[in-house]
């Protein structure tokens, strides 16, 4: 008896088909890939497809590597931790895993690879292998690790900013390709980000910086949320247009934002952006963020390096400046006299020197005002900090912006290097502005915003410096009348006589020249060598008569020409001088009057002619006197001639 049995295969016939259709195709689209390295696993890891572009960047020719194990790809040392089976394992739980690392080829070279494991699975959810696709990286991971290099060689050097920052911007370039890059930095003062650009393409980008909030940024939102943030298209984001339109305007589709942050504090945030649209992935955002952690680090120390250099130049400055304080001759070491009129002063700086108060004072030449307002800042709760000078008369016009402001390196011609003023180096001191009323016209509401505004720029700078200065100003000129002839600013003149104080003239000062006399021949005789006992009660007597137009500067030369002269213990002073003097008074004050006439003429001419002198409609015609004798005239008058005059 003969049994048969009948199965129908056909739909098992159709199942195998389909497989090796799929296989076929699996096979045919990873022999066809030659830029990716694509290989297929069985389930215990050996190699069953290899591709041309595995041949290409691993080294192996098919043949020579089908049926072998894939784990001869690894380093030793991944070999040794188990790195092949632990990916295989990995990828049969979460069905595919991406990583990064060292790959080595048949030849024993190493490169860097991007690598994604897939597990396969067929119809009926059952592993039948793993699709391994690997991407040779070694230029970009190169060109990473000598970006991070480079920082960490910035981070040490501790040099500028932006030089940096445009340098890294160029090697950026080589990892995550872009047309412009941009740094922002937080302002705690508005609460608001500095954008600053980094580096111009070659399409012109250009440069500069722009002031956006914390709120409808694409800044604002990473700085805040600490966390980077990638736009495909700016112009179609949830951001305000004047927070993205210093990009926009420029071309820029799309962007990336990471922040910067310093021991978890956001200080700011860097950028970049691309005149493609979806120009950056997950993956940048990621780079991008390890570089702002370098570049975190480099911001804060060069801001550091930046604080303690300023900080070394104005101590240098202040030494330098003291150091020639100390080379002047001063000779009034202490305010002398016991008269009422110099008491009254004394009660008035007793009163002022303990508050900020700008304090103007006035008096004739040679009364001492540089000696008051040192005891002002002796007497204030600045005393501990420098007293800085500058004379308005002794500098040139031209350069006086300079002394007082400071200048930067190339801010004009000779200036190679940086310089800080005079204002800068009293930060928490006193500044002297001695003989105020000498300042150009041009300058003096320069000087009017830096005592309202307490912050200033020096010549070729952009950045605004805050100061703490207490002012003190001395003037031996009738500023009143200065500013009614509109050669002195009326809201600067209101601003310096906050509190004025007169110093009085010697002639006013009667009781004290004994003392003061006495005082200048103890000092010169005992810098001379010479000892002198005795002081004439008759020069005595001369000296308290004679009126000291020159005042105590007058006093003091003639006292060293009387040290100088003597031969004994007996001062011998001079009085013929005196008496000449005296007897030429008359004469003098007729001649001085005259001169006063024809300065005035002189001054109504130059005011009428718009200050020119030549030419028929010149001050020279008008006066009916040659050029050259005009000249004379006003350089014996010691007029100044000036375009308002």
């Amino acid at each position: 008896m003969t049994m048969s049995f009948v199965r129908d295969m056909t739909e098992q016939r159709a199942a195998m088909d389909m497989v090796r259709r799929q296989d076929q195709q699996l096979r045919s689209i990873v022999e066809g890939v030659r830029d990716f390295s694509m290989y297929l696993l069985d389930c215990d890891g050996k190699v069953m497809v290899w591709n041309p572009g595995a041949e290409r960047i691993m080294g192996y020719a098919a043949q020579d590597i089908i049926g072998k194990h894939y784990s001869r790809f690894f380093t030793l040392e991944d070999q040794n931790r188990g790195r092949p089976a632990e990916l295989i394992s990995i990828a049969l739980q979460k069905g595919r895993i991406d990583e990064q690392g060292w790959r080595v080829r048949k030849d024993g070279s190493r490169f860097w690879g991007d690598i994604v494991v897939t597990a396969i699975r067929d119809s009926v959810d059952e592993i039948i292998g793993f699709a391994i696709i690997t991407r040779d990286c070694t230029d970009r991971k190169r060109a990473e690790e000598a970006l991070m290099l480079q920082l960490s060689s910035a981070v040490l050097m501790n040099l500028d900013v932006r030089k940096l920052a445009d340098a890294i911007s160029e090697s950026i370039q080589d990892i995550i390709p872009h047309d412009t890059a941009t740094i922002a930095v937080h302002d705690p003062t508005t609460d608001g980000l500095v954008v600053k650009f980094l580096r111009s393409d070659h399409g012109g980008v250009s440069r500069g910086e722009v002031r956006v909030p914390l709120d409808g940024s694409p800044d604002g939102e990473a700085f805040r949320a600490g966390t980077p943030l990638v736009l495909p298209w700016i112009d179609e984001s949830r951001f305000a247009q004047n927070c993205v339109r210093h990009l926009t305007d420029i071309g820029m589709q799309s962007g990336c934002w990471v922040p910067v942050i310093h021991r978890g504090d956001p200080i700011g945030v860097l950028a970049t952006a691309s005149r493609l649209a979806s120009a950056f992935s997950q993956r940048d955002a990621e780079m991008l963020a390890k570089i702002a952690d370098q570049m975190a680090v480099m911001v804060v120390n060069a801001r550091a390096f930046r604080q303690m250099a300023e900080s070394r130049d104005r101590l240098m400055e202040e030494k330098q400046y003291l150091e020639e304080e100390i080379k002047l001759e001063n000779n009034f070491e202490d305010i002398l006299g016991e008269s009422a009129g110099l008491r009254q002063v004394l009660k008035e700086i007793e009163i002022v020197a303990p508050t900020d108060a700008t304090v103007l004072i006035e008096g004739e030449t040679g009364t001492g005002k540089e000696l008051l307002a040192r005891a002002i800042h002796r007497l204030s709760p600045r005393n501990e900090r420098t007293f800085i000078k500058l004379n308005c008369a002794a500098i040139p016009a031209t350069l006086l912006e300079s002394e007082l402001f400071g200048h930067e390196k190339g801010a004009f011609t000779g200036a190679i290097a940086r310089k800080l003023g005079r204002l800068e180096l009293a930060h928490e001191g006193t500044l002297f502005l001695d003989e105020v009323g000498e300042m150009p016209l041009d300058l003096q509401p320069k000087l009017l915003r830096a005592l309202q505004e307490r912050e200033f720029e020096r010549l070729g700078g952009t950045r605004p410096i805050q100061v703490d200065v207490r002012l003190i100003a001395a003037t031996n000129r009738d500023l009143e009348k200065m500013m009614a002839e509109k050669q002195f600013r009326a809201d600067l003149y209101y601003r310096l006589k906050v509190f004025p104080i007169s110093a009085p003239p010697l002639r006013d000062r009667a009781s004290d020249i004994p003392i003061l006399v006495r005082h200048f021949v103890e000092s010169h005789s005992r810098r001379m060598g010479k000892h002198i006992e005795t002081i004439p009660e008759e020069a005595m007597e001369a000296l308290v008569r004679w009126k000291w137009p020159g005042n105590i500067r007058e006093l003091g030369n003639l006292m060293e020409r009387a040290v100088i002269l003597t031969r004994g213990p007996v001062l011998y002073v001079p009085l013929t001088e005196l008496r000449t003097a005296d007897s030429e008074n008359d004469t003098l004050s007729n001649k001085r009057v005259l001169r006063t006439g024809e300065r005035e003429r002189i001054l109504r001419a130059l005011r009428e002619a718009k200050g020119r002198i030549a030419g028929p409609e010149g001050a020279a015609a008008r006066l009916g006197m040659k050029r050259t004798t005009l000249n004379s005239k006003l350089k014996m008058l010691g007029i100044e001639r000036r375009a308002d005059a």
